[in-house]
């Protein structure tokens, strides 16, 4: 098997990681949001919503992981990609295929984070201090090109900081 197929598929099994990942961080935001639209006492839904913030942690550090192996495989095999983008098109196909969905995650994300910021700040009535707001906050472009689509993937990353 050709050894830049082997590299591609790790960066698919990364990609997946990530997604998974994301999934999991939409889940608790979705979750923080039924606390924050609930009856609770605001400190109630403060602590709750606290609480659910480890997860997203642990999850976020999981896309910085995935994030950081792309970029360092991308960086060893960016070149010969680039030279013989047709050679490898059907796994690349693939990997855009799964960069789309992450960046679909990253967009419904950062919705869900913004309106719950939207909704504690509604229940506060004051904004939300810059400590409290470490929610995602993902910047997206969908590209059609195989760099392209590997480039944005390389941009949206850098939004995981935590």
């Amino acid at each position: 098997m050709d050894e830049m197929v082997t590299h591609l598929n790790v960066m698919l099994d990364g990609l997946k990681k990530k997604e998974l990942a994301l999934a999991e961080i939409l889940s608790i935001s979705e979750n923080q949001k039924t606390v924050i639209e609930s009856e609770l006492p605001l400190d109630a839904v403060r602590e709750l919503v606290f609480e659910m913030n480890d997860g997203k942690q642990a999850a976020i550090q999981v896309v910085k992981d995935c994030d950081n192996m792309f970029e360092a495989m991308l960086k060893d095999m960016g070149a010969e990609l680039e030279a013989r983008q047709e050679h490898y098109k059907p796994q690349v196909k693939v990997l855009q295929e799964h960069i789309r969905r992450v960046m679909d995650l990253d967009v419904k994300i950062r919705v869900t984070e913004e309106e719950n910021n939207r909704l504690l700040d509604a229940r506060r009535g004051t904004p939300l201090p810059p400590q409290a707001q470490q929610g995602i906050k993902p910047k997206v472009s969908i590209q059609a090109s195989s760099v392209s689509v590997i480039n944005a993937y390389k941009e949206s990353s850098k939004n995981y900081k935590g």
